[in-house]
């Protein structure tokens, strides 16, 4: 029911958009610009530019929004405009610039003043972001995308042209891999303490 009601307030924002009421726009750019930095960053790999694209996908999105035929969710649309505009981002800027943000990124240091739930949970994300990485970055995204944003295997496939057989075997492999790396790890920082 919470569902159907979101979708309810998607179409009441996308309305009163298409006639240009920018309040509706800023709900919708509120509602929807965290995963859409969330697919930028995991494509580009570099905060600035993540940014950049998800400002870029939200103004190709609202200038076409007229052709807009509601056949999908608006956030499925949306984030296939961000992955895409990712995509051709990140052939924009090379490989090799990603890969060092990204090992910058693998490098923070949590805050010292965080209370100690702060720090389970910060530590528990890290190794999650760890063996996230350890994935080629379209089985991260997709990872992402199904257990993040909770997308459906039909809407992943419309955000990112892959057949739907293909998602479900990534969705899979991806898995059993990011299940391998946590495991690898904290049975390393098992045996440290120990």
């Amino acid at each position: 029911m919470i569902f159907k009601k979101a979708y309810r307030q998607e179409d009441e924002w996308l309305a009163k958009a298409r006639q240009g009421d920018q309040r509706s726009i800023k709900q919708l750019v509120s509602h929807y610009s965290s995963f859409a930095y969330t697919i930028a960053f995991g494509v580009v790999g570099n905060h600035e530019e993540a940014e950049e694209i998800v400002q870029d996908a939200f103004l190709k999105a609202f200038n076409a929004l007229s052709g807009f035929k509601q056949s999908s969710r608006f956030s499925t649309w949306l984030y296939k405009i961000v992955y895409r505009t990712a995509l051709n981002k990140l052939q924009a800027i090379g490989r090799e610039q990603r890969k060092e943000s990204l090992n910058d990124t693998l490098y923070e240091i949590a805050d010292n003043t965080q209370a100690w739930d702060s720090i389970q949970k910060s530590e528990r994300e890290k190794y999650v972001q760890q063996a996230l990485n350890q994935l080629q970055a379209t089985d991260k995204l997709l990872v992402q995308l199904h257990y993040i944003a909770e997308k459906s295997i039909a809407e992943i496939c419309e955000i990112t042209g892959h057949k739907r057989s293909a998602v479900k075997m990534r969705l899979l492999r991806s898995r059993k891999q990011l299940e391998q790396a946590l495991k690898t790890m904290l049975n390393k920082e098992i045996s440290e303490l120990l």
